[in-house]
């Protein structure tokens, strides 16, 4: 059979979904929902307690990694966990609003010595401080 060009008539017969239906390799990877977008925040997408959202910074002896959390003002020290090894660190919070939370990075670029937590009060959030192996 020979292949038609699709007129205003034809257009009109096919459904309207059907004109944005992907297939093949590339099903579902056009098929976005823009409702879905309003909330753009990565921990609470996740619904987890995993903390995904932090920045850093390297000198030439140390990493700093910060994290921004809601709630973080109300935690003590003795509820921050950190603990390293050559080439990873982690985090654990025991409780920041009214729920555990873990960071953990692992493959690090350089071998580390060590880790302490900084904790800026009136910030919302706490620095860990990792020392680079000389």
């Amino acid at each position: 059979s020979v292949p038609r060009a699709m007129t205003a008539e034809t257009e009109k017969a096919a459904p309207a979904d059907a004109q944005n239906k992907w297939e093949g390799t590339v099903t579902g990877k056009y098929q976005w929902d823009d409702s879905k977008k309003s909330n753009a925040d990565a921990d609470k997408d996740l619904g987890g307690d995993a903390i995904s959202k932090y920045s850093w910074g390297d000198g030439k002896k140390q990493v700093s990694i910060y994290i921004e959390l809601e709630g973080l003002d109300d935690c003590t020290e003795d509820m921050f966990q950190a603990s390293s090894g050559e080439r990873e660190v982690s985090l654990t919070i025991t409780k920041v609003a009214g729920k555990k939370r873990t960071f953990a990075l692992k493959q690090l670029n350089d071998e580390i010595t060590g880790v302490k937590v900084n904790q800026k009060k009136g910030k919302g959030m706490i620095v860990l401080k990792l020392t680079k192996k000389e």
